[in-house]
């Protein structure tokens, strides 16, 4: 039972970081994968990025709901997310194992930065006055193929969104979720959409495009890959759950979605494990041994 083990107690993990420093928490699962239970980069971003997206999905359904989605520059952010990430397709595989720091590096300034701003806040983006940001808000203005967003109420170059996915598909592929930070902080400061809206459709560009990377990725044909995940998720959801029950706040989910987390996510482990024999609860074949946890060889 040791992988099985590992991967609930990380799901654990990332519940309490989510809980404790907000969505930078759910963030970090790609650095747990890759030092904790020693995954290489392309089986530890697709996952993470897939486990990042479902945590997500209760909050941008909540978005939905509110109307704060401008539907065509989700769209647009989608349609450049396929290009992007078969741009960096042989980038990101032909990654030596020694340029792991590389992937690693903007998750400690992550964690780092998000402690901070625990303990003290600071500004995180220039304020609307600010030079250099009326600056490429003026040149960004300049640009061809206008479109009208209505719930924006803009009119925009529809090339921005296109390349703006372009880049998160590409920053996806190779950093994981990370790239999900980049999205927000571009329409507000560069294309200076009201923040309800940009916050809204950035968050469900997040969750559609890190499933779009994971699927194009390849994890989904993988069953231990798939298997790992829901393991995660597991963990993620009790975690979840407990703290809505014990602590009787619903920050991170409300008791009831919680609960229904919880009973899909081990109803589909329970359908997966029975339905193809060669999965049991151990997660016995890993391409590569599993970090002081595991201990497994394949």
């Amino acid at each position: 039972m040791t992988g099985v083990m590992m991967f609930v107690s990380l799901g654990v993990l990332v519940g309490i970081l989510l809980s404790v420093l907000g969505r930078p928490g759910a963030l970090l699962i790609t650095p747990l994968l890759m030092v904790v239970a020693g995954l290489p980069a392309e089986m530890a971003i697709p996952i993470s990025l897939a486990h990042f997206a479902a945590l997500m999905v209760p909050g941008t359904a909540g978005q939905w709901q509110s109307g704060n989605i401008d539907l065509k520059m989700l769209i647009l952010l989608l349609v450049g997310v396929g290009p992007g990430v078969m741009l960096a397709g042989k980038i990101s595989y032909s990654f030596p194992h020694w340029l792991a720091p590389v992937i690693l590096f903007p998750y400690v300034i992550l964690l780092l930065g998000a402690v901070i701003y625990k303990i003290r806040r600071f500004p995180v983006l220039p304020g609307p006055g600010n030079a250099y940001r009326l600056r490429v808000v003026k040149i960004i203005g300049t640009l061809p193929l206008k479109l009208h967003f209505a719930t924006i109420g803009m009119a925009i170059s529809a090339a921005v969104p296109v390349v703006l996915g372009i880049i998160f598909g590409f920053t996806g592929q190779i950093f994981g979720p990370l790239a999900a930070l980049i999205i927000s902080p571009v329409l507000v400061v560069c294309l200076d959409i009201p923040v309800m809206v940009a916050t809204g459709t950035a968050g469900v560009a997040s969750v559609m495009g890190s499933l779009i990377i994971a699927l194009m990725s390849g994890f989904a044909a993988i069953p231990l890959n798939l298997q790992i995940l829901l393991w995660l998720f597991l963990g993620s959801s009790v975690t979840f759950l407990v703290i809505s029950a014990l602590l009787q706040i619903n920050r991170l989910y409300p008791l009831p979605v919680a609960a229904m987390m919880v009973l899909v996510t081990s109803v589909t482990l329970w359908a997966l494990l029975t339905g193809q024999p060669n999965l049991n609860l151990l997660i016995h074949r890993l391409p590569i041994h599993v970090g002081f946890f595991g201990g497994v060889w394949s």
